[in-house]
Protein backbone atom coordinates (compact mmCIF):
# COMPACT_ATOMS: atom_id res chain seq x y z
CA UNK A 1 0.00 0.00 0.00
CA UNK A 2 3.26 2.72 0.06
CA UNK A 3 4.86 1.69 -2.89
CA UNK A 4 4.25 2.52 -6.62
CA UNK A 5 5.17 1.59 -9.81
CA UNK A 6 8.02 3.24 -9.22
CA UNK A 7 9.94 1.65 -6.35
CA UNK A 8 10.41 3.38 -3.29
CA UNK A 9 14.23 3.09 -2.74
CA UNK A 10 14.29 4.37 -6.13
CA UNK A 11 11.94 7.43 -5.56
CA UNK A 12 13.88 7.93 -2.01
CA UNK A 13 17.36 7.76 -3.83
CA UNK A 14 15.93 10.13 -6.62
CA UNK A 15 14.61 12.76 -4.05
CA UNK A 16 17.95 12.85 -2.22
CA UNK A 17 19.85 13.59 -5.27
CA UNK A 18 17.59 16.61 -6.73
CA UNK A 19 17.86 18.06 -3.61
CA UNK A 20 21.50 18.51 -3.08
CA UNK A 21 21.79 19.39 -6.73
CA UNK A 22 19.13 22.01 -6.79
CA UNK A 23 20.46 23.33 -3.56
CA UNK A 24 23.96 23.17 -5.18
CA UNK A 25 22.13 25.39 -7.85
CA UNK A 26 22.28 23.58 -10.66
CA UNK A 27 19.52 23.93 -13.77
CA UNK A 28 16.39 21.22 -14.02
CA UNK A 29 17.82 20.09 -16.82
CA UNK A 30 20.99 19.72 -16.62
CA UNK A 31 19.73 17.65 -13.48
CA UNK A 32 17.47 15.22 -15.03
CA UNK A 33 19.97 14.88 -17.89
CA UNK A 34 22.30 13.56 -15.38
CA UNK A 35 19.92 11.33 -13.38
CA UNK A 36 18.31 10.03 -17.27
CA UNK A 37 22.17 8.67 -17.51
CA UNK A 38 23.19 7.73 -13.80
CA UNK A 39 20.08 8.53 -11.55
CA UNK A 40 18.05 5.05 -10.43
CA UNK A 41 17.89 2.87 -13.34
CA UNK A 42 13.75 2.44 -13.21
CA UNK A 43 13.77 6.48 -12.99
CA UNK A 44 16.10 6.92 -16.17
CA UNK A 45 13.36 6.94 -18.93
CA UNK A 46 11.31 9.91 -17.29
CA UNK A 47 14.47 11.70 -16.52
CA UNK A 48 15.05 11.52 -20.22
CA UNK A 49 11.24 12.47 -20.59
CA UNK A 50 11.58 15.40 -18.31
CA UNK A 51 14.79 17.15 -19.36
CA UNK A 52 13.67 17.09 -22.97
CA UNK A 53 10.23 18.75 -21.69
CA UNK A 54 11.31 21.30 -19.85
CA UNK A 55 14.04 22.22 -22.22
CA UNK A 56 10.75 22.63 -24.36
CA UNK A 57 9.71 25.09 -21.76
CA UNK A 58 7.14 23.24 -20.06
CA UNK A 59 6.45 23.39 -15.68
CA UNK A 60 8.08 20.03 -14.04
CA UNK A 61 4.14 19.95 -12.82
CA UNK A 62 2.98 19.52 -16.75
CA UNK A 63 6.27 17.47 -17.34
CA UNK A 64 5.24 15.36 -14.68
CA UNK A 65 1.72 14.92 -15.61
CA UNK A 66 1.53 11.76 -18.02
CA UNK A 67 3.73 9.59 -15.74
CA UNK A 68 0.94 10.22 -12.86
CA UNK A 69 0.19 6.66 -12.12
CA UNK A 70 4.11 5.72 -11.77
CA UNK A 71 4.19 7.83 -8.27
CA UNK A 72 2.54 8.37 -5.48
CA UNK A 73 -0.28 11.52 -5.29
CA UNK A 74 1.62 13.30 -2.29
CA UNK A 75 5.10 13.53 -5.40
CA UNK A 76 2.54 15.28 -7.56
CA UNK A 77 1.01 17.61 -5.46
CA UNK A 78 4.17 18.59 -3.71
CA UNK A 79 6.00 19.49 -6.58
CA UNK A 80 3.02 21.75 -7.71
CA UNK A 81 3.27 23.31 -4.76
CA UNK A 82 7.05 24.05 -4.51
CA UNK A 83 7.68 24.83 -8.51
CA UNK A 84 4.87 27.83 -7.95
CA UNK A 85 6.44 28.89 -4.72
CA UNK A 86 9.94 28.52 -5.91
CA UNK A 87 10.78 25.91 -2.69
CA UNK A 88 11.64 22.89 -4.34
CA UNK A 89 14.46 21.95 -2.43
CA UNK A 90 12.17 21.87 0.30
CA UNK A 91 9.95 20.06 -1.27
CA UNK A 92 12.17 17.19 -2.06
CA UNK A 93 14.20 17.26 1.54
CA UNK A 94 10.03 17.46 2.66
CA UNK A 95 9.66 14.27 0.03
CA UNK A 96 13.21 12.43 1.13
CA UNK A 97 11.77 12.56 4.48
CA UNK A 98 8.20 11.13 3.57
CA UNK A 99 9.34 8.36 1.91
CA UNK A 100 11.98 7.08 4.15
CA UNK A 101 9.07 6.66 6.48
CA UNK A 102 6.93 4.50 3.93
CA UNK A 103 9.85 2.56 3.22
CA UNK A 104 10.18 1.58 6.56
CA UNK A 105 6.64 0.71 7.37
CA UNK A 106 6.92 -0.98 4.22
CA UNK A 107 9.37 -3.49 4.78
CA UNK A 108 7.98 -3.81 8.59
CA UNK A 109 4.76 -4.58 7.13
CA UNK A 110 6.09 -7.24 4.59
CA UNK A 111 7.92 -8.63 7.20
CA UNK A 112 4.80 -9.15 9.00
CA UNK A 113 2.37 -10.51 6.72
CA UNK A 114 5.49 -13.03 5.22
CA UNK A 115 4.63 -16.06 7.63
CA UNK A 116 1.18 -15.98 7.61
CA UNK A 117 0.90 -15.97 3.69
CA UNK A 118 3.24 -18.63 4.17
CA UNK A 119 1.34 -20.77 6.47
CA UNK A 120 -1.73 -20.22 4.35
CA UNK A 121 -0.32 -21.48 1.04
CA UNK A 122 1.30 -24.55 2.49
CA UNK A 123 -2.77 -25.31 4.53
CA UNK A 124 -3.93 -25.07 1.00
CA UNK A 125 -1.21 -27.48 -0.95
CA UNK A 126 -1.24 -30.08 2.16
CA UNK A 127 -5.28 -30.03 2.48
CA UNK A 128 -5.74 -30.39 -1.25
CA UNK A 129 -2.97 -33.18 -1.00
CA UNK A 130 -5.56 -34.85 1.65
CA UNK A 131 -8.30 -34.59 -0.28
CA UNK A 132 -6.53 -36.51 -3.16
CA UNK A 133 -4.75 -39.13 -0.57
CA UNK A 134 -8.32 -40.03 1.10
CA UNK A 135 -10.22 -40.05 -2.21
CA UNK A 136 -7.13 -42.51 -3.59
CA UNK A 137 -7.69 -44.50 -0.15
CA UNK A 138 -11.41 -44.51 -1.16
CA UNK A 139 -10.93 -45.76 -4.33
CA UNK A 140 -8.72 -48.76 -2.70
CA UNK A 141 -11.23 -49.60 -0.45
CA UNK A 142 -9.33 -48.76 2.17
CA UNK A 143 -11.45 -46.45 3.90
CA UNK A 144 -14.76 -45.97 4.87
CA UNK A 145 -15.49 -42.52 3.26
CA UNK A 146 -13.47 -40.02 0.64
CA UNK A 147 -14.48 -36.54 1.54
CA UNK A 148 -12.10 -36.05 4.95
CA UNK A 149 -12.76 -32.29 4.72
CA UNK A 150 -16.80 -32.19 5.07
CA UNK A 151 -16.50 -29.82 1.82
CA UNK A 152 -18.04 -32.35 -0.29
CA UNK A 153 -14.14 -32.60 -2.77
CA UNK A 154 -12.78 -36.04 -3.38
CA UNK A 155 -9.94 -37.78 -5.09
CA UNK A 156 -7.79 -35.91 -8.07
CA UNK A 157 -11.21 -33.32 -9.06
CA UNK A 158 -12.26 -32.31 -5.74
CA UNK A 159 -8.55 -31.70 -4.84
CA UNK A 160 -8.14 -29.21 -7.79
CA UNK A 161 -11.02 -27.43 -7.12
CA UNK A 162 -9.74 -26.76 -3.38
CA UNK A 163 -6.26 -25.80 -4.83
CA UNK A 164 -7.33 -23.80 -7.29
CA UNK A 165 -9.87 -21.49 -4.97
CA UNK A 166 -7.61 -21.36 -1.97
CA UNK A 167 -4.83 -20.28 -4.41
CA UNK A 168 -7.18 -18.24 -6.04
CA UNK A 169 -7.75 -16.15 -3.38
CA UNK A 170 -4.58 -15.17 -2.58
CA UNK A 171 -3.84 -14.47 -5.95
CA UNK A 172 -6.70 -12.21 -6.19
CA UNK A 173 -5.87 -9.98 -2.74
CA UNK A 174 -2.28 -9.82 -4.23
CA UNK A 175 -3.56 -8.88 -7.77
CA UNK A 176 -5.89 -6.09 -6.33
CA UNK A 177 -2.99 -4.74 -4.52
CA UNK A 178 -0.53 -4.46 -7.01
CA UNK A 179 -2.64 -2.72 -9.13
CA UNK A 180 -3.69 -0.62 -6.61
CA UNK A 181 -0.21 0.50 -6.15
CA UNK A 182 -0.27 1.48 -9.96
CA UNK A 183 -3.33 2.94 -10.70
CA UNK A 184 -4.40 6.07 -8.47
CA UNK A 185 -8.10 5.61 -9.10
CA UNK A 186 -8.08 2.46 -7.92
CA UNK A 187 -5.98 3.09 -5.03
CA UNK A 188 -8.03 6.12 -3.98
CA UNK A 189 -11.30 4.22 -4.29
CA UNK A 190 -9.45 1.07 -2.26
CA UNK A 191 -8.20 2.97 0.29
CA UNK A 192 -11.92 4.71 1.27
CA UNK A 193 -13.47 1.07 0.93
CA UNK A 194 -10.45 0.03 3.47
CA UNK A 195 -12.22 2.98 5.92
CA UNK A 196 -14.78 0.90 6.98
CA UNK A 197 -12.81 -2.54 7.70
CA UNK A 198 -12.24 -2.76 11.51
CA UNK A 199 -8.44 -2.21 12.35
CA UNK A 200 -7.83 -1.21 8.91
CA UNK A 201 -9.69 1.56 8.74
CA UNK A 202 -8.25 3.33 11.07
CA UNK A 203 -4.99 2.72 9.85
CA UNK A 204 -5.95 4.09 6.38
CA UNK A 205 -7.28 7.26 8.02
CA UNK A 206 -4.17 8.39 9.66
CA UNK A 207 -2.36 7.74 6.34
CA UNK A 208 -5.02 10.09 4.74
CA UNK A 209 -4.44 12.92 7.68
CA UNK A 210 -0.85 12.73 7.31
CA UNK A 211 -1.08 13.36 3.59
CA UNK A 212 -3.39 16.05 4.33
CA UNK A 213 -1.41 17.71 6.90
CA UNK A 214 2.49 17.62 4.92
CA UNK A 215 0.73 19.03 2.07
CA UNK A 216 -1.43 21.87 4.27
CA UNK A 217 1.96 22.76 5.88
CA UNK A 218 3.89 22.77 2.56
CA UNK A 219 1.35 25.34 1.32
CA UNK A 220 1.11 27.70 4.21
CA UNK A 221 4.42 27.72 4.40
CA UNK A 222 4.16 29.12 0.83
CA UNK A 223 1.10 31.21 1.03
CA UNK A 224 -1.00 29.82 -1.83
CA UNK A 225 -4.55 30.89 -2.34
CA UNK A 226 -7.13 29.00 -0.45
CA UNK A 227 -8.64 27.66 -3.22
CA UNK A 228 -5.22 26.17 -4.84
CA UNK A 229 -4.23 25.04 -1.02
CA UNK A 230 -7.69 22.82 -0.50
CA UNK A 231 -7.21 20.92 -4.34
CA UNK A 232 -3.61 20.12 -3.56
CA UNK A 233 -4.27 18.83 0.18
CA UNK A 234 -7.41 17.16 -0.86
CA UNK A 235 -5.50 15.27 -3.78
CA UNK A 236 -2.65 14.53 -1.60
CA UNK A 237 -4.56 12.03 0.91
CA UNK A 238 -5.27 9.84 -1.82
CA UNK A 239 -8.45 8.56 -0.60
CA UNK A 240 -11.91 8.49 -2.55
CA UNK A 241 -13.80 9.66 0.49
CA UNK A 242 -11.68 12.55 0.89
CA UNK A 243 -10.92 13.81 -2.18
CA UNK A 244 -14.96 13.27 -3.31
CA UNK A 245 -15.36 16.55 -1.36
CA UNK A 246 -12.85 18.58 -2.99
CA UNK A 247 -15.33 20.92 -4.87
CA UNK A 248 -17.20 21.52 -1.62
CA UNK A 249 -14.06 22.54 -0.10
CA UNK A 250 -12.51 25.26 -2.99
CA UNK A 251 -16.39 26.32 -3.42
CA UNK A 252 -16.86 27.42 0.67
CA UNK A 253 -13.14 28.69 0.77
CA UNK A 254 -13.74 31.58 -2.77
CA UNK A 255 -16.59 32.41 -0.72
CA UNK A 256 -13.96 34.13 1.90
CA UNK A 257 -14.80 31.22 4.47
CA UNK A 258 -11.71 29.55 6.76
CA UNK A 259 -10.30 26.17 6.19
CA UNK A 260 -11.77 25.04 9.15
CA UNK A 261 -15.28 25.90 7.58
CA UNK A 262 -13.83 24.33 4.39
CA UNK A 263 -13.40 21.27 5.60
CA UNK A 264 -16.76 20.36 7.42
CA UNK A 265 -18.51 21.89 4.14
CA UNK A 266 -16.59 19.03 2.24
CA UNK A 267 -18.18 16.36 3.92
CA UNK A 268 -15.05 14.56 4.18
CA UNK A 269 -14.95 12.40 7.28
CA UNK A 270 -12.24 14.29 9.47
CA UNK A 271 -11.78 13.37 13.21
CA UNK A 272 -13.46 16.42 15.24
CA UNK A 273 -10.25 16.97 16.81
CA UNK A 274 -8.45 17.24 12.83
CA UNK A 275 -10.68 20.38 12.25
CA UNK A 276 -10.06 21.88 16.03
CA UNK A 277 -6.16 21.69 15.32
CA UNK A 278 -6.71 23.61 11.93
CA UNK A 279 -9.04 25.85 13.09
CA UNK A 280 -6.15 27.09 15.88
CA UNK A 281 -3.68 27.16 13.78
CA UNK A 282 -6.06 29.78 11.79
CA UNK A 283 -6.95 31.41 14.99
CA UNK A 284 -2.80 31.72 16.03
CA UNK A 285 -1.49 32.08 12.48
CA UNK A 286 0.60 29.47 13.18
CA UNK A 287 -0.99 27.00 10.36
CA UNK A 288 2.52 25.87 9.46
CA UNK A 289 4.00 24.37 13.00
CA UNK A 290 0.50 23.42 13.88
CA UNK A 291 0.58 21.06 10.34
CA UNK A 292 3.97 20.36 11.19
CA UNK A 293 3.19 18.57 14.69
CA UNK A 294 -0.20 16.91 13.36
CA UNK A 295 1.65 15.28 10.18
CA UNK A 296 4.51 13.31 13.17
CA UNK A 297 1.68 12.44 14.95
CA UNK A 298 -0.52 10.73 12.82
CA UNK A 299 2.57 9.24 11.10
CA UNK A 300 3.63 7.82 14.23
CA UNK A 301 -0.03 6.90 14.76
CA UNK A 302 -0.14 5.30 11.12
CA UNK A 303 2.92 3.34 11.58
CA UNK A 304 1.51 1.89 15.03
CA UNK A 305 -2.21 0.96 13.44
CA UNK A 306 -0.70 -0.60 10.60
CA UNK A 307 1.09 -2.69 12.72
CA UNK A 308 -1.91 -4.02 14.53
CA UNK A 309 -4.09 -4.49 11.53
CA UNK A 310 -1.12 -6.72 9.81
CA UNK A 311 -1.09 -8.60 13.36
CA UNK A 312 -5.06 -8.85 13.42
CA UNK A 313 -5.12 -10.17 9.63
CA UNK A 314 -2.16 -12.77 10.72
CA UNK A 315 -4.02 -13.98 13.63
CA UNK A 316 -6.92 -14.50 11.26
CA UNK A 317 -4.89 -16.49 8.82
CA UNK A 318 -3.69 -18.44 11.78
CA UNK A 319 -7.51 -18.76 12.84
CA UNK A 320 -8.70 -20.30 9.77
CA UNK A 321 -6.05 -22.71 9.32
CA UNK A 322 -6.28 -24.06 12.73
CA UNK A 323 -10.19 -24.54 11.98
CA UNK A 324 -8.94 -26.16 8.77
CA UNK A 325 -6.73 -28.39 10.91
CA UNK A 326 -9.37 -29.33 13.44
CA UNK A 327 -11.84 -30.13 11.03
CA UNK A 328 -9.13 -32.43 8.97
CA UNK A 329 -8.31 -34.41 11.92
CA UNK A 330 -11.99 -35.07 13.44
CA UNK A 331 -13.08 -36.22 10.03
CA UNK A 332 -9.58 -38.47 9.84
CA UNK A 333 -10.14 -39.62 13.33
CA UNK A 334 -13.98 -40.39 12.22
CA UNK A 335 -12.28 -42.57 9.27
CA UNK A 336 -10.20 -44.85 11.24
CA UNK A 337 -12.56 -45.34 14.22
CA UNK A 338 -15.17 -46.24 11.76
CA UNK A 339 -12.61 -48.69 9.91
CA UNK A 340 -11.82 -50.23 13.15
CA UNK A 341 -15.60 -50.81 14.29
CA UNK A 342 -16.09 -52.31 10.48
CA UNK A 343 -13.26 -54.68 11.33
CA UNK A 344 -14.72 -55.61 14.62
CA UNK A 345 -17.87 -55.99 13.49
Amino acid sequence: MFSSKCPLPALLAWCRVLRHSIGAGLSPVKIFKQQAKSGPRPLRDISADLAEKLAGGDSLEDALEPHRNRFPPLFLELIGIGEQTGRLEDTFRELEEYFESSLTVQRNFRAQMMYPAIQYVAAVLIISALIWIMGFLAQSGRAITNDPTGLNLTGTTGAIIFLTVGLGFFGAVVFAVSYAQNNVKWRTKMEAKLLMVPVWGPAMMAFALQRFAVALRMCAEAGLRAEKTMQYCFRATCNAAFTRGETWAVATVKKGREISEALEASGAPFPDEFREMILMGEETGNMSEVMERLALRYREEAERKLKAAAQFTGYCVYGMVAIAIIIAIFKIAGIYLGALDSAGG
